[in-house]
């Protein structure tokens, strides 16, 4: 979620724990706090993308690091309000850090909960970063009284009861469509619309991107990518952009081409697909003798180049 619908769930749910929308109450600003801090990992942008995004809903979004910053919160929150108890800040502020981190849980992204014991990111792949319909729900619930805000809460909770429906329906139709050449689907929320989802069906021999509309019922094939053969892989694989892909994106793919005296592989993100091309890739360079040349990670475009290790 972006760090504007972070802060109004961090309302929402401080209204709906029955506190006070105000800045004069402790609880609100814990909760409210909480629920943006755990996106201080931004400040890793400093060092680049490939530290910011290595890193990005690590640490400060895991079970762990939400208790050590609900603490740090708390610490300071204690200054301003002498009246609130040390355990009563860390509470609020450790159910807004929650708040974070659980709704982070809701895109494809995902989060490392159990980190550092386990580097999994765990995703219900339902919703996109923003989602208007979503902020719009909650904010009538915050700015609504009595039994309209229970209908907003209503509402909001049914939305998301809704979206889960339609990425099961979608899975469960692309199933029977694809039952006899898909060995893995994946289903993920497109960022080309609120009702379209896209999809990754793996095969033996190649991964096939796609998108399908749940409201229309139509789908199309965007991509068709083949599974490469090559004796590299392995080292491919093991290289540092290999390991960072292999931990940064359940699903990725990688193609080959020679340019000259040079074996370039290049790996792909599928999760994320806009204008045509995927978001997300890195470049791995091979020399004839098969040492590495060079190796980046290019986030958002092939231009933005960040150099992970080579000339």
């Amino acid at each position: 979620m972006d760090p504007v619908t972070h802060a109004v769930i961090g309302v929402a749910v401080s209204k709906a724990a029955g506190n006070g929308i105000a800045l004069s109450d402790p609880a609100t600003m814990g909760i409210v706090i909480g629920s943006v801090f755990p996106d201080i990992d931004i400040l890793l942008q400093k060092w680049g993308d490939y530290v910011y995004l290595k890193n990005h809903r690590g640490a400060t979004h895991s079970i762990l690091g939400l208790a050590a910053s609900a603490a740090l919160i708390s610490a300071v929150l204690s200054g301003f309000y002498r009246g609130a108890g040390m355990q009563e800040l860390f509470l609020w502020s450790m159910l807004g850090c929650l708040s974070h981190t659980f709704f982070d849980v809701f895109n494809s992204y995902g989060a490392k909960l159990l980190w550092p014991f386990n580097n999994k990111k765990f995703s219900l792949s339902l919703m996109t970063i923003f989602d208007p319909v979503f902020l719009a729900l909650l904010m009538g619930y915050i700015l609504s009284g009595g039994s309209i805000g229970q209908v907003f809460l209503g509402a909001f909770a049914a939305y998301l009861v809704f979206r889960m429906g339609m990425r099961l329906a979608v899975e469960s139709g692309l199933k029977k469509k694809f039952k006899n050449c898909s060995v893995k689907l994946s289903v993920l929320p497109s960022m080309t619309g609120l009702f379209r989802w896209h999809f990754i069906l793996k095969t033996e021999k190649s991964n096939i991107v796609g998108e399908k509309s749940a409201l229309k019922g139509d789908e199309k094939i965007m991509r068709t990518l083949h599974e490469i053969q090559d004796e590299a892989m392995d080292a491919v694989l093991h290289s540092a952009i290999g390991k960072f892909f292999r931990e940064f994106t359940p699903l990725f793919h990688v193609t080959r081409e020679k340019v000259g005296g040079v074996t370039r592989y290049i790996f792909i993100d599928l999760r994320y697909y806009v204008r045509n091309n995927f978001l997300h890739h890195g470049v791995l360079e091979f020399d004839r003798n098969n040492s590495i040349v060079k190796e980046t990670f290019n986030p958002y475009s092939m231009s933005r180049c960040n150099l992970i290790s080579g000339r």
